[in-house]
């Protein structure tokens, strides 16, 4: 299996997600693989993809903190606008994927970013 640098995530949403209540101190688990069904908190569901969860404690309280919901962001957990041309990338990387065949017996693809519920 690759390296999890090496590994694309797929997208829950091509949109951030607005959370509050969050305090200064508390420590969350931000799903990167996509695949939570809690987002954006990790529920296990990467198990098998070789991608885990990214621990983040928070820094300060605030009224609401936008979280990526796309995982294509360069300053995770946060939303960093990624989310525009997602979808595109992912559609475009799950063209070229070497391993688009086998995507219907997956419930993502590391490749590529790919999972059954992204429609192109």
């Amino acid at each position: 299996m690759a390296t999890e640098a090496a590994l694309h995530y797929t997208a829950a949403e091509f949109v951030p997600i607005k959370i509050e209540g969050l305090k200064e101190g508390d420590t969350k688990y931000w799903c990167r693989c996509g695949l939570s069904k809690t987002q954006p908190w990790c529920d296990g569901s990467h198990k098998g993809t070789g991608i885990a969860p990214m621990p983040w404690k928070v820094e300060k309280t605030q009224e609401a903190y936008y979280l990526c919901a796309c995982k294509q962001t360069k300053n995770a957990p946060f939303c960093d606008g990624s989310h525009v041309k997602a979808k595109e990338e992912i559609g475009e990387r799950a063209v070229k994927c070497k391993n688009k065949y086998n995507h219907k017996d997956c419930k993502m693809c590391t490749g590529c970013g790919w999972n059954p519920k992204l429609q192109f």
